[in-house]
């Protein structure tokens, strides 16, 4: 899972240098499913006087959801202003799974491709299953992310969520067949059927912003003492968070902000997650190895910071940000132990 989350943060960078690049927030194009954006400015009178008033106007039904939940809700990039967005794209996983695998996870230390399949279940399953989960997370992500970028440069809707989801699968993809071609890894089948899980909800999503709105696949992460210790002794190359798994967290979201009604009310500042973690599996500060899912509550970030600041880029970034990433700052209603083995 570290390259995965390697790649995860160079698309953030990625999305992040490509945002700040425009200087005004796109306004929604008529016959664009998007959420409804507040704006003091009225839209000039269109010229030709055949066009249907309704099309254009806003909607004013007090049950909607009128808070932008994703990047491309509210901006759009100019292909010609932004050239470079694609072909960066297109050497940035390639490039780097390519070149940082064969220097860091071992690529082509094996002369024939080498399959191998992992358990994710029972209380054996390899890193208590995190892993798993982790993989369709990540490919989630970069789903996401390659659909926004794709969108925002000029591709519809359909044709940027099926753009995205090949570009994800192609990285994930390339990423299986590098470990297959490692002594130390080998091509691992569930990895691949994880990964298009995570790719298929993404394509779901993103198509479909009812939905959108209403569910969000999040990660969350707490360091465990061990990553403390090794970073207050120095140990920098034991200390990476991205294999500390007993510090993280994999939950499937319902946000009730994105339920209309409910929308209009203070249950739109709550969550209703589903979630699953285990502690323990390679990590000695646990006397046992647990693999644990749970029923909890948290706060929506997305919509708090929404209402903090209405428009522009920042608010549209945070937004987006917390539909992935999920603050530790949840409430564990009922917590089911699915297995618990001795930590040896």
């Amino acid at each position: 899972m570290k390259k995965l989350i390697s790649l995860c943060l160079l698309f953030s960078i990625l999305s992040a240098s490509t945002l700040y690049s425009q200087e005004t927030p796109e306004k929604s194009a008529a016959g664009e499913d998007k959420a409804v954006v507040e704006t003091p400015e009225v839209v000039e009178t269109p010229k030709v006087p055949e066009v249907p008033v309704e099309a254009k106007a806003p909607r004013t039904d007090s049950s909607a959801v009128i808070l932008p939940v994703n990047l491309y809700d509210t901006f759009a990039f100019s292909p010609g202003a932004t050239p470079w967005v694609r072909p960066t794209m297109y050497l940035l996983g390639p490039v780097f799974v390519t070149v940082w695998g064969f220097a860091e996870w071992g690529y082509g230390s094996s002369d024939k491709i080498r399959w191998k399949q992992s358990r994710f279940t029972g209380a054996n399953a390899l890193n208590g299953a995190s892993d798993k989960f982790g993989h369709a997370w990540s490919a989630y992500f970069i789903k996401r992310e390659a659909t926004f970028l794709y969108r925002a440069t000029g591709s519809s809707r359909l044709r940027a969520n099926i753009e995205g989801a090949l570009y994800s699968e192609a990285i994930m993809t390339l990423l299986e067949l590098g470990d297959g071609f490692s002594t130390a890894q080998g091509f691992d089948f569930t990895d691949f059927i994880f990964n298009n899980i995570g790719i298929v909800s993404g394509l779901v999503l993103d198509q479909f912003p009812v939905l959108d709105r209403m569910f969000a696949l999040q990660w969350e992460y707490i360091p465990t003492k061990r990553y403390r210790r090794n970073i207050e002794n120095g140990k920098y190359a034991s200390a990476d968070f991205f294999t500390d798994y007993s510090g993280q967290k994999f939950i499937f979201a319902t946000k009730l902000a994105g339920i209309p009604y409910l929308s209009q009310t203070c249950l739109r500042y709550v969550n209703i997650d589903l979630g699953y973690f285990s502690k323990g599996y390679y990590n000695d500060y646990y006397k046992h190895n647990t693999r644990n899912f749970y029923l909890g509550f948290s706060a929506n970030f997305s919509i708090v910071f929404g209402e903090l600041l209405p428009k522009g880029y920042t608010s549209s970034t945070l937004q987006t940000a917390f539909n992935y990433i999920y603050v530790p700052l949840d409430i564990e209603a009922k917590t089911w132990e699915l297995s618990k083995t001795r930590n040896y």
